[in-house]
């Protein structure tokens, strides 16, 4: 509902961009956040969905889905050095992402130098195993 609240101000400055921030539970279910897992997934398929639907207005619809970034929201999985450790096996970058490595993602995404890009997610995971 917000992407299409703000489509006619993009139709009306010729275009846009859009960067949906889903999460790598989107395409690996984590233990004990399934709801929020699933809501991730649907936000791979809204990307998906959307990006052809609003190609006409030069709107490009995009998605991030980030690993384990080091904020509040992910403090569970880090302050636990047992967890932490556990996660760390995952990744082949032997660290805890930052919000700068998604808001870097973000602003390429946003600017002239992806303008080809649409309908697609870039994980951002540190290389942690998670689609093909």
């Amino acid at each position: 509902m917000c992407i299409y609240t703000v489509v006619p101000h993009m139709e009306k400055r010729g275009g846009g961009s859009v960067v949906i921030v889903s999460s790598v539970a989107g395409y690996q279910p984590m233990q004990g956040l399934g709801p929020y897992s699933v809501s991730k997934t649907a936000l791979l398929g809204l990307t998906r969905a959307l990006a052809p639907d609003l190609a006409h207005s030069n709107i490009r619809i995009n998605c991030v889905a980030p690993g384990i970034i080091k904020t509040r929201f992910s403090a569970a999985l880090w302050e636990n050095e047992s967890v932490f450790e556990e996660f760390l096996k995952q990744t082949s970058i032997k660290r805890l992402g930052q919000p700068e490595d998604i808001g870097g993602v973000i602003a390429f995404l946003c600017s002239d130098e992806a303008s080809y890009i649409t309908g697609e997610t870039i994980t951002v995971t540190g290389g942690m195993n998670c689609r093909l």
